[in-house]
């Protein structure tokens, strides 16, 4: 793989359960690309000063493919930055929440860009309809974190890892297992046994005989709470390729367009009600080679595809495919008000940030911008700024929501 050309512009923050992003960050780096970290510099050098280094650091090293893969409820570029970038690279961002964000933050963002990659195997047709070329490039791990362990046999018969808060049909699942008298080992934020470091996770993969996967959204995500109708999404969950690479079997709740990325009943299993759930749970924990040739079968074909090793080359062979085939289009940027309010919003949390660390010029800048955007979420952006001020309140907050659960 040639990377020589590219900059990686992302963040290596420590509070991820799991290592998505991060592996890719280093087969980018592994093979020539440049990587930044957009929130260490916006926090070293405010917004202005990061824009201009960013536009002077593609020039000086002659970057041509930039690639955002930020956060998905991060704002830390102004439409305006991105469109002047945009003159100097060919861009592509990564979006891996569509479900979420895809009206709040993707689509605006979207227009600045070449290409959008997305997690999922719907969310490109959503792009494509505004005129936005996107591929589908499903979550890949690096093999040498998630991989089969030795162990003398499987001593957990099910298991869930994955959040609880905000998705209540995950535990109304757990909980009807439970009175078909299935004990499902749950851990996670707001589970019974908490979260766990990946090692462990991998670990918990490898002893347990079935594991679980659901498909169902958050009713919230970072930015606001979700239309009801919302709760009815599914999206394919990078967790199914984080169980298959460390050899484990895995059952999933059934997802549109999951077939694209396992082939069901062959590579992985899937249920579609809480009574196929306990219906295949027994099954599977009754049918020892049957569970076991699947999950064989899951793990060869998540080595063979979702492996980073892999499947970043062939994504920067995609990408060099497009933007040598297709003409680059420009269009007239829009903007909304509702978007302007949740950028703006965003500003409250680094200015808070900023006043946390004493960057007092750095503050009264994110100022100036929300007073010239003139709109915020007043309740967001309260919690935002008590948070990033005073981040223990937070912990203490998400600990009370979730004492009385157990």
């Amino acid at each position: 793989m040639v990377a020589k050309k590219y900059m990686i512009l992302s963040t290596m923050r420590d509070d991820f359960s799991n290592d998505l992003g991060f592996g890719y960050i280093r087969e980018f780096v592994r093979g020539g690309a440049e990587f930044l970290d957009y929130d260490d510099l916006y926090m070293a050098l405010g917004k202005g000063g990061l824009e201009d280094y960013l536009l002077k650091r593609v020039d000086s090293i002659g970057a041509e493919v930039v690639v955002l893969q930020s956060s998905p409820s991060d704002f830390h570029f102004s439409l305006g930055f991105l469109e002047r970038l945009r003159k100097k690279a060919f861009m592509v961002m990564t979006a891996g929440d569509c479900d979420h964000y895809f009206d709040i933050r993707d689509i605006y963002y979207a227009q600045c860009f070449d290409l959008v990659v997305v997690y999922d195997s719907l969310s490109r047709f959503r792009f494509r309809q505004y005129g936005i070329d996107a591929v589908s490039f499903f979550s890949s791990f690096d093999a040498s974190k998630y991989y089969r362990v030795d162990t003398t046999g499987k001593d957990i018969d099910v298991s869930f890892i994955g959040d609880f808060n905000g998705k209540l049909e995950r535990q109304e699942y757990i909980e009807y297992a439970a009175k078909n008298g299935i004990m499902v080992e749950t851990f996670g934020t707001g589970s019974k046994n908490g979260p766990l470091p990946l090692v462990k996770m991998v670990e918990v993969f490898n002893r347990t005989k079935v594991n679980l996967n659901f498909t169902r959204i958050s009713r919230r995500n970072a930015l606001r709470r979700e239309p009801s109708i919302n709760s009815r999404l599914r999206q394919v969950k990078g967790r199914i390729s984080e169980i298959a690479l460390s050899g484990g079997f895995v059952l999933t709740e059934y997802v549109p367009g999951i077939e694209e990325a396992y082939e069901p009943g062959k590579e992985v299993e899937v249920f579609d009600s809480r009574d196929e759930l306990v219906e295949k749970i027994r099954y599977y924990l009754a049918h020892n080679a049957e569970r076991s040739a699947i999950a064989e079968a899951g793990h060869e074909r998540a080595v063979r595809d979702y492996d980073v090793m892999t499947a970043i080359p062939r994504l920067v062979a995609l990408i060099d495919e497009r933007r040598h085939a297709r003409r680059r289009r420009f269009s007239p940027v829009c903007v909304d008000s509702h978007f302007e309010r949740y950028y703006a919003t965003f500003r409250v949390r680094m200015l808070a940030r900023f006043v946390a660390l004493g960057r007092w010029r750095y503050a009264l800048e994110e100022i100036e911008t929300i007073l010239k955007t003139g709109r915020i979420d007043a309740r967001k952006a309260v919690g935002f700024f008590v948070f990033s001020v005073f981040p223990n309140l937070k912990s203490i907050y998400l600990s009370l929501r979730n004492a009385n659960r157990y």
